[in-house]
């Protein structure tokens, strides 16, 4: 999103969007914002701008999951959720937030071969 669009979108927003047009309640909005220790007052128009804002994101972290999808089931899971997440570049920030889910065995076996590898390392570091 470019700044011109970020600077016209909150101009907009400050005075068509009243708070009982959101869809997401302010009053959490507020409280994450609060727990950033930088943050000490939230206006009103701030407020309503990342409420807006965090709205469309979720819109457009739907509609690509939907795409993906593309008529194959009758409704978003997590599971698509996380697909587009773990594909899309822009969305890496949230790799971590959204991961792919893996069964419990696959897990197991990921850590057993790690501590393998480990171990081999530590064999031919203390053969040199």
């Amino acid at each position: 999103m470019t700044s011109f669009y970020v600077v016209e979108m909150a101009a907009n927003l400050s005075g068509n969007v009243k708070s009982r047009e959101l869809s997401l309640p302010s009053s959490r909005i507020k409280t994450i914002m609060k727990s950033s220790p930088n943050v000490e007052n939230i206006g009103q128009d701030s407020l309503l701008l990342v409420t807006k804002a965090t709205e469309l994101f979720i819109q457009h972290l739907s509609r690509q999951a939907l795409k993906q999808v593309d008529g194959k089931a009758e409704f978003i899971d997590y599971k698509h959720l996380a697909e587009v997440v773990q594909t899309n570049k822009r969305l890496d920030f949230l790799k971590e937030i959204i991961p792919r889910k893996i069964k419990v065995q696959d897990y197991y076996d990921m850590m057993s071969g790690e501590d393998d590898s480990d171990s081999d390392e530590m064999d031919a570091f203390i053969m040199k």
